[in-house]
């Protein structure tokens, strides 16, 4: 890469005219340096750092329009938009696979995003029970900072506070899956892993994990 600006660059101060040139060789001579140098603006921009996708993240909403290509939510906060892409995966409430033509507006989802660029794009949409999650169930995105050896207790740090420390405790109705939505077993969760947690707020101040999907599966 680095030869081939070296040739556009030579090729760009060598375009120069040897002698008196007429308007009209002066204005062919000006339009190939101006090719040149839009020819070393691509290569140097071919050059930049490539776009890094940022963690996946998890919004909750209610549905307000689905095409083909994308689907809004309505997250209380804001409206969202996300790209729909042919590897999404489509969780009914019964936590089994359903289609995209199964999505109504006016329902409640729990979108599993990736963002690249500006592009929000919706890799797993669940559809949930809002009136369940109202009550005692909390969702929250983050890290497993540490698990107990002796117990079935992990520490969760949430994305969004992380001078936060969780309290998360496993239990024998905690269900644990990919993203993929295919079944695990507490085993196969491990520190440093990023999870999604749902648990009961009611009980405190080691909270049982009602749900959890573990986003590095």
């Amino acid at each position: 890469m680095s030869k081939i600006l070296i040739v556009l660059f030579l090729s760009l101060s060598l375009v120069q005219p040897a002698f008196a040139q007429s308007p009209t060789n002066a204005n062919e001579i000006q339009k190939i340096r101006e090719v040149i140098q839009q020819k070393v603006k691509e290569k140097l921009d071919q050059l930049k750092e490539p776009v890094v996708q940022n963690p996946k993240k998890a919004y909750l909403g209610t549905i307000t329009e689905i095409t083909d290509t994308k689907i809004s939510i309505d997250t209380k906060n804001q409206i969202k938009e996300f790209t729909l892409a042919d590897d999404s995966v489509y969780i009914g409430s019964k936590q089994t696979k359903i289609k995209k033509t199964d999505l109504k507006i006016g329902q409640d989802v729990l979108i599993l995003s990736l963002s690249k660029d500006t592009l929000f794009f919706a890799k797993r949409i669940i559809i949930t029970d809002p009136k369940a999650i109202e009550n005692h169930k909390t969702i929250v995105l983050g890290k497993i900072a540490d698990i107990s050896q002796t117990s079935s207790v992990f520490v969760l740090i949430p994305t969004n506070n992380k001078n936060r420390e969780l309290q998360i405790k496993l239990t024998s109705k905690t269900e644990i899956l990919t993203k993929d939505n295919k079944k695990l077993t507490d085993t196969d969760l491990q520190k440093g892993q990023k999870i999604i947690c749902i648990y009961d707020s009611s009980q405190s101040p080691t909270f049982p994990a009602l749900q959890i999907i573990n986003l590095d599966k």
